[in-house]
């Protein structure tokens, strides 16, 4: 076939004998995709919504948080589509082991996300609490 010469031999479908779990597996690894990208989009979305709360809390009585928000809102919107880049080379690398007969465990990966994620809420708190809420009077 003609497409084959540009895919370098890839099939965007595969068929697999089922014999035993194998099916099983290949479903489980696609929920678990669906879970990245599920989980990138909640995540994108709390950056968006940052955003927009800490414009309405900057338009009504607190000035200082909007320099934060949009900077603290792109690094959470980027770290949701770094999840959802994990979660396809995660479910490909997944997919290729199960072929093979393996199934690499997933880490260092959870690892860091768990620990980038920790970072970024302590970030939102911390720039939160840096700031009163209360304007102050005749500067005091």
């Amino acid at each position: 076939m003609p497409g084959e010469d540009i895919l370098g031999g890839w099939k965007p479908t595969l068929v697999l004998e089922n014999a035993g779990s194998v099916a099983r597996d290949h479903l489980a690894s696609e929920r678990t995709f669906l879970a990245y990208v599920r989980t990138s989009l909640t995540i994108a979305s709390t950056g968006v919504a940052l955003v927009q709360l800490f414009t309405i809390s900057a338009a009504t009585n607190n000035k200082a948080l909007e320099r934060y928000s949009r900077p603290i809102g792109a690094i959470i919107i980027f770290i949701g589509l770094a999840t959802l880049v994990l979660g396809i080379v995660r479910y490909f690398t997944i997919q290729t082991a199960l072929m093979g007969g393996n199934f690499p465990v997933a880490r260092v990966s959870t690892i860091m996300l768990g620990v980038i994620m920790s970072a970024v809420i302590v970030a939102v708190l911390a720039s939160l609490s840096a700031y009163d809420d209360v304007p102050k009077e005749n500067g005091v």
